[in-house]
């Protein structure tokens, strides 16, 4: 990596000697991608997130239920619920039992029966899960839990599988079927858990329906379902629905084949409650639908690179949704977009493949930088990339769906260049990801975190902390002071 691509910056711990008001953030991301650095961002994040994750347990809620995705929104509200270290007061320990609770997610090898009876317990209030919990709070989250199974038992037809179910999305399905309203639904898992008034948690697109994205490959093939682009259920990339031809002709195509958790969960089951259930529980391991997805797990590698990533609606027709009123507004009063590390198909694009995205993040009036989080590693999505193919995808994309009229003048050309859409990445010493020489001839300053910072040993992949985020922050607004 040549050290000349790179704009070094003094390590100086204040933004200047006079004291600035703390600069505000616009976070997009997937269910994962920021969860570890979420507290990097101040007291007042706005955290972005996609509603088409289709694996885990948001696979059996949209096949029996419907609706946008909520496995990405409740881990991040779950990861934003703030915990001490040594809870002592009621209120500490009333807000880590509701923590548990919503991270309680059940195991996947166990017999249904034994699973309904450990949710009815749940739900009927009698489960150890509710210790420490206070009965304003109980009786208002067991009321949107009852909600739920009386969704189950409505759509009984369907029979509702528990097997890797998470509370927490019981609970925000049964709110937002109650309310008519996901943000109504976020809401209110924010006020029963204590997360703070200033953080804002918010769905890409305001819909109560389902969303679908698909991908179009190099060589003219279509994946359509995020666990189909991401990380299939098995090796076979011809799974009915999974992967079709770039003429995508019938609803019949959008729901088949199985799917696998897409990483978004946060606890299963605790060790001592397992050992007791699989006394009683059928070998499972074989089985396909609701199996949970592992990091780690052997990649089956996609046939050709990822060209773009778009909306469909039920006849498979590709859609241009608009964004969430709530996102818009956040990004006009924001000083900082940043784009998070993670998934960058099927976790960035689709907030930012949509309608009028690429104006509305060029024409802020707030914002100040536009940062990008380069991944340190490559995955399933963005085999052998470098950071700026990560550009290009972005870059890419918000220009597909922002392009300018046609007009007699010649060719149509991008309304926006690549610094009105993304003016820093941030990338790690020792990773992985090539940073080439491109993202300088676009304008893009560059800022380096040293391992000094983000803590890796030699050897070892280096990740996002808290702390390396906050430096990399720290030194894009110092990088602006000295551009004025």
């Amino acid at each position: 990596m040549d050290a000349s691509n790179f704009v070094h910056l003094p390590a100086r711990t204040s933004l200047s000697d006079e004291k600035s008001p703390a600069p505000t953030y616009l976070i997009i991301s997937g269910g994962t991608g920021a969860n570890s650095f979420v507290s990097a961002f101040g007291s007042s994040p706005a955290f972005v997130l996609p509603v088409s994750d289709d694996g885990g347990s948001s696979a059996e809620i949209l096949r029996c239920f419907g609706g946008p995705s909520i496995g990405d929104i409740r881990s991040r509200l779950i990861r934003l619920i703030p915990l001490p270290e040594h809870p002592t007061t009621s209120e500490e320990k009333e807000r880590l039992a509701i923590y548990n609770l919503m991270s309680h997610r059940f195991p996947i090898e166990v017999a249904e029966k034994i699973l309904r009876d450990l949710w009815m317990q749940i739900v009927e209030g009698q489960s150890s899960l509710w210790d420490d919990i206070g009965r304003d709070k109980k009786e208002c989250i067991r009321a949107f839990l009852v909600q739920f199974q009386t969704l189950c038992l409505r759509r009984a037809h369907k029979q509702f599988s528990f097997r890797n179910f998470s509370i927490g999305n019981g609970f925000l399905t049964g709110a937002r079927d109650f309310f008519g309203s996901l943000p109504s639904a976020i809401f209110l898992f924010k006020a029963v858990a204590g997360v703070e008034h200033g953080v804002r948690v918010i769905p890409v697109i305001n819909t109560n329906h389902t969303v679908t994205i698909a991908a179009r490959l190099a060589d003219s093939t279509t994946l359509v379902g995020q666990c189909s682009i991401s990380h299939p259920a098995f090796p076979s990339a011809t799974l009915a629905g999974s992967r079709v031809t770039s003429e995508i002709h019938a609803m019949s195509h959008l729901r088949h084949g199985s799917r696998r958790d897409s990483s978004t969960f946060d606890t299963s089951i605790p060790q001592s409650r397992r050992s007791s259930l699989d006394e009683y529980s059928p070998n499972l391991s074989g089985s396909g639908g609701n199996l949970g997805y592992r990091k780690g797990e052997d990649v089956v590698p996609l046939d050709a690179r990822i060209e773009g990533v778009f909306y469909l609606n039920l006849y498979g027709q590709e859609v241009f949704p608009e964004p969430n009123p709530e996102f818009l507004e956040t990004i006009n009063s924001r000083d900082v977009l940043v784009y998070s590390c993670g998934s960058l198909w099927t976790s960035i694009v689709p907030c930012l493949a949509l309608r009028g995205m690429a104006t509305a993040i060029a024409t802020s009036p707030s914002l100040r930088a536009k940062v990008v989080l380069l991944n340190t590693v490559n995955d399933r999505e963005t085999p052998d990339y470098t950071a700026s193919d990560y550009i290009s995808g972005i870059l890419d994309s918000l220009r597909h769906y922002d392009k300018p009229k046609r007009s007699d003048k010649g060719p149509l050309k991008s309304l926006w260049e690549a610094r009105a859409l993304v003016t820093h990445v941030v990338c790690l010493e020792k990773a992985a990801v090539k940073v080439d020489e491109t993202l300088k001839a676009m304008g893009i300053v560059i800022v380096r975190v040293p391992s000094t910072i983000h803590g890796v040993s030699e050897g070892e992949t280096p990740l996002f902390t808290t702390q390396a985020v906050k430096w990399a922050m720290t030194r894009v607004m110092e990088n602006l002071k000295e551009e004025r």
